[in-house]
Formats: C-alpha cells, structure tokens, sequence
C-alpha cells in the first residue's frame, strides 16, 4: 500500500479562496505540499507544469463546469487522481463524475477526517515507485508515439508519474520542462521538419494551427514515429530518458557550443536545448543529430 511521503503535491481548485485557505490548513503537517487556482484556465496550466500527485476541484467553478475539468483533466493526465466536491450538487452530477473518472466525492464542507480517508484513497491508485520493487536491479520503457505534438503535456505526465515520482518537486519541474523542449524537438523539427524560424513566423501571424495540420497531411512526415526509451538502473541510482526521432538530424555540436548569452535570448534558436542542457549538463546527441540522452540522478 502506498502511504503520504513529503514528495505529495496536491492541487486544489475552487474559486473560493477560504476553501482553498482551509484545505491547506487542514493538510498542514501532513506531508503535503498544496497549490492553489481558482478557475479552470489556471488549473490546466498548473497542472501541465507542477504535476501534482493528486487534484481536489469543486465541480462549480467560473468558466466552465467541475464536469467539463474534470474530462480534460483525465484526458490529459489520466494517472492523476481527481477528488471532486461540492456542497449541494445534485446525486446525478455526483455519478457522471464518478463515471468520467473522478476517484471520490466529498461533501462541503470537507471534514478533516473525511479529507484525510480521501486523500489515502486516491494516494493508493497512483503508481509506486520502481525503487521500492524488492529484488528490482534495472527496468525499462520503450514507448513509440505519433507526431501530432499536442500529445505531448499527456505523454510526459504519465513519464513523470510513472518513473520519476520520487524526485524533488524542483527536479520533476526540470525534467518536465527538459522533456518536453526535446519531444517538441524531436517532432516538430526532426519528423514534421518545421524550422525554427517557420514555426516563430507561424506563431506570430496566428498560423501555427494551420502549419502543423499542413504538416500531418503529408503521410511521408505523418507517419513518422518518435521512439521513447526509459532505463532505470537501481544500481548506478538514475533514470535515462532517450528520445529518437525519425527526421534528418541537425547539426548540434554547433548550437550546444553557442554561449549562454546567445541561448538566453528569446528568439535564440536552440534556446529550448540550451535550457534543457542547463538542468541535464549530461544531455548527448548521437552523430547524426536525431537521438538525444538524458540522464536524471534519483539521489
């Protein structure tokens, strides 16, 4: 059974600030650490880049219904628990949620007792850690994906949660933003074979959509897959993330000798793998420029 570890991040929506106030004084010692939105916009974008262990939301919230979250939220993040609550929803809005996905259904005002039996429940589905498999030496993921980039945010939370739960909240922030500038990388300019400076043109007349839907109509780059290998050795006590593209390659020696100040800039080409190699230093590229390495250290 899983138990509450200080590595637990708990994401609370309500667009009540004394609820979320309230949750977090409720958790205080517990070994949680809690952030907070008050809307559904803001919780995307919490979740896309904090990766919480788990997410307690109101399903009354500005914008949009808890509802229509919480399908995103499964859609995107399918490993993530979601507690759902409210004070007087009604009993067929309770068991549409139970059915999209939601882990449990708490009643507000939340008491402690029953916060904390939830929160052991939901902390019970997330996956456990590879280190604590007795007799585990090595294991390994091998993933093949598609080249639509807006898989992404989806593909890297299952990564984080399923090999890299027990980082620091800090390093699982790294590795995400790592991960997901070299999987950007990989697909748009190695198999859709989108330039940088095409992509920032695209972006700035409002014609990205229309640059990567032109791309994927072509079956030639379509088709293209990106390979995903992930080692853990328990031995040598770290996570390797290898990521192999099926594009021509690029020439990278030159963009990883560019100095900091040129990579800073933010319409610097290569500033994604500069940032990327500023938290991993060990980041490789093979010959070709088509397959890049990782390696994260679990200590």
């Amino acid at each position: 059974m899983n138990t509450l570890t200080t590595s637990d991040h708990l994401l609370v929506i309500d667009p009540c600030p004394d609820t979320q106030a309230r949750i977090a004084e409720q958790l205080q010692g517990r070994g949680f650490s809690v952030v907070a939105a008050s809307d559904p916009t803001t919780a995307l974008t919490t979740i896309d880049m904090a990766a919480p262990d788990i997410v307690i939301t109101d399903l009354f919230l500005p914008e949009a219904t808890g509802l229509t979250l919480l399908k995103e939220l499964k859609a995107r993040h399918e490993l993530c628990p979601v507690i759902v609550m409210a004070k007087d929803a009604p009993e067929p809005m309770i068991v549409q949620a139970l059915r999209i996905g939601a882990a449990d259904y708490l009643h507000k005002p939340v008491t402690d007792e029953e916060l904390a039996h939830a929160l052991q429940r939901a902390r019970n589905l997330l996956p456990g850690d590879l280190a604590d498999i007795p007799g585990l030496c090595r294991s390994e993921y091998r993933l093949i994906v598609d080249s639509d980039p807006t898989h992404i945010p989806g593909m890297i939370s299952w990564l984080i949660k399923t090999t890299a739960s027990t980082l620091s909240p800090v390093r699982r922030l790294h590795l995400r933003g790592a991960l997901q500038e070299l999987l950007f990388n990989a697909i748009e300019h190695g198999n859709l074979e989108i330039q940088y400076q095409e992509k920032q043109q695209a972006l700035m007349e409002g014609h990205y959509e229309q640059l990567l839907a032109h791309r994927l109509a072509q079956a030639r780059l379509r088709n293209r897959r990106v390979i995903l290998h992930v080692l853990h050795d328990k031995d040598a006590n770290n996570l390797v993330y290898r990521i192999t593209d099926e594009g021509k390659g690029f020439k990278w020696r030159s963009l990883l000798m560019r100095s900091q100040e040129v990579c800073e800039s933010e319409d610097a080409n290569g500033r994604g793998i500069f940032l990327a190699r500023s938290f991993f230093p060990c980041l490789m590229y093979n010959e070709r420029g088509n397959e890049v390495t990782i390696t994260v250290p679990r200590g």
